[in-house]
């Protein structure tokens, strides 16, 4: 494990503006859990505070959106030109044409209003008494989708980009890494092994939807695991 890659990971995956390598990241990929503890930290801790201080529906719009204040728009933003893309017509250069198309259609914007209402949703049933239930609420969640990535780079069939470099630099033994350090950072998530499970299976039917669709997947792909992971990974720990 190269511990400096830390650094290199909290330059690509948050906002924290922190001078980093692309390439140093793909090779750090193991070390996503701890985002995963910032994220359950400070978006639990808001949803903690906000409800204790204004109302419950308040504190939990403002909890979700926290973790995209926290980790960017990277993901969803994948999450929505892939939406576009699934909805367009024709075969898999025009489908490769729309996702990679900057412009916002219908479905991406029905989407991400979907996904962010029904993860408002989820929050708002949670004990708003107990701290760290939002804590563990947040960081289950989050660690879902981190692990989604990890099942998503077992492919290797992917496009130039983003997607391609952290696949090439991926090896197996990192997904054993990724489990032992959300082991440490995480020992008290509920379903632990069924979150992290669930989110390399999802990560890893994205990759092969990507293939299907597009002939090759990419970033947007891996985007739209992440938050397809995320917010099942909600519903595991709410209802499961």
């Amino acid at each position: 494990m190269k511990i400096n890659g830390i650094k290199d990971i909290f330059s690509f995956f948050t906002l924290i503006p922190i001078n980093g390598d692309i390439f140093k990241a793909s090779t750090s990929i193991y070390f996503l859990p701890i985002l995963s503890l910032i994220v359950g930290i400070i978006s639990g801790s808001i949803k903690y505070y906000l409800a204790v201080f204004t109302n419950n529906f308040l504190a939990s719009t403002v909890a979700v959106l926290s973790v995209y204040m926290i980790t960017g728009i990277v993901h969803i933003d994948g999450f929505a030109d892939f939406m576009d893309s699934l909805f367009a017509k024709g075969g898999k250069e025009q489908r490769l044409k729309v996702l990679k198309d900057p412009h916002v259609g219908v479905a991406s914007v029905l989407s991400v209003y979907f996904l962010l209402t029904l993860m408002i949703i989820l929050t708002y049933t949670l004990n708003k008494h107990n701290l760290m239930d939002s804590i563990l609420f947040f960081a289950a969640s989050d660690l879902t989708g981190r692990a989604s990535i990890i099942g998503g780079l077992f492919g290797k069939n992917y496009h130039e980009g983003l997607g391609k470099i952290f696949a090439n630099s991926f090896k197996p033994r990192y997904a054993i890494y990724f489990l032992l350090i959300s082991l440490i950072l995480l020992p008290f998530v509920r379903y632990f092994y069924l979150l992290i499970f669930v989110g390399f299976m999802i990560g890893y039917l994205f990759y092969k939807i990507g293939v299907r669709l597009y002939g090759a997947s990419g970033g947007d792909v891996i985007g739209s695991s992440v938050e397809i992971s995320r917010l099942i990974g909600m519903i595991i720990v709410c209802f499961v």
